[in-house]
């Protein structure tokens, strides 16, 4: 999970937005997908993808690349165990929620693309 050895506070946030710090990319997943994501974090939002692009993207990738060595996982299978309470600031506790709900709504949208995709 990005940034997860830090505090998520408002130097985080100001660190993300006006310096554009984002977390290492790991080498192994497949291009497409580390593509897909720089394009995710470009400054200006109107240069990142839509949803319908997005799903597009990942299906792609999925067709074109299913002998990487890394599968593209779900998120609550990768990286450190963190609990709730280290979201102090409120504001951002929000956000962060927001986000993983965006999340799991995306992690739910490739599961039934992957399964419609079998029984075509």
């Amino acid at each position: 999970r990005p940034f997860w050895d830090r505090n998520h506070d408002t130097e985080l946030i100001i660190e993300i937005v006006c310096h554009e710090l984002r977390p290492p990319i790991d080498t192994n997943a497949p291009k497409g997908y580390i593509d897909l994501m720089q394009k995710c974090w470009h400054f200006d939002p109107s240069e990142r993808p839509t949803a319908v692009e997005l799903q597009k993207n990942i299906e792609n990738i999925s067709v074109k690349e299913p002998c990487s060595k890394t599968k593209i996982m779900r998120s609550s299978d990768i990286g450190p165990i963190t609990t709730n309470n280290l979201h102090k600031n409120s504001l951002l506790s929000e956000m962060i929620k927001s986000a993983e709900s965006i999340m799991s709504l995306l992690e739910n949208l490739i599961m039934m693309v992957m399964f419609y995709r079998t029984w075509i």
